[in-house]
């Protein structure tokens, strides 16, 4: 751990050592007899994605954009003088800049382009748990979240989901599900 922490802050990075006991009173669901210390990075943390994305649209409405939902792009042409036809299912929009938003399908809209982007759709095993009564009390206790964990020896990580935890991992081999194109259908199904 200690070189985990020098390593870290040699990058620029605010890493401390803390102790088992120090680490169950920031991530109450740790049992500190199962481990021997923590690092505990006070910057770190996770987005939700799509709170993000509603907060962008929120912004963006009140500077004037129109923000079109449940809309598939379907090509973007570039113009002689310069601007975008963006050519969607709902109709066109012609723009100065267009951002590639696609997510899971950010190398198709790549490609409408000309673009060939480094993105591919990769198997990735979690679990979420049902509303945990530990999580509610933590959040009325201190009106946060719980923070996240992550262990690297175990190749684990878990954060708060809602009201309960979601647990995911790190694949060493993990498997790509759509090497080419992700099928426009695809709606984050369980595979």
């Amino acid at each position: 751990l200690r070189g985990v922490v020098a390593k870290g802050r040699y990058l620029g990075i605010d890493l401390e050592e803390i102790s088992p006991d120090e680490a169950a009173e920031l991530m109450p669901l740790l049992d500190p007899k199962q481990f021997v210390g923590a690092v505990r990075n006070k910057e770190d943390g996770h987005l939700d994605p799509s709170g993000v994305t509603h907060a962008y649209a929120k912004a963006a409405r009140k500077l004037g954009a129109e923000v079109e939902r449940f809309t598939k792009v379907e090509d973007i042409v570039r113009r002689a003088d310069g601007l975008w036809r963006v050519i969607t299912n709902k109709g066109e929009v012609v723009a100065e800049h267009v951002v590639n938003a696609g997510g899971l399908w950010a190398r198709e809209v790549g490609r409408m382009v000309g673009l060939e982007l480094p993105v591919l759709a990769m198997e990735h095993m979690y679990l979420i748990t049902e509303d945990m009564p530990e999580v509610a009390a933590w959040n009325q206790k201190t009106g946060t979240e719980i923070i996240h964990a992550v262990d690297f020896d175990g190749e684990l990580y878990l954060r708060q989901e809602r009201g309960g935890m979601l647990m995911g991992t790190y694949e060493k081999a993990n498997k790509p599900w759509s090497e080419f194109q992700t099928p426009w259908n695809f709606g984050h199904e369980l595979l």
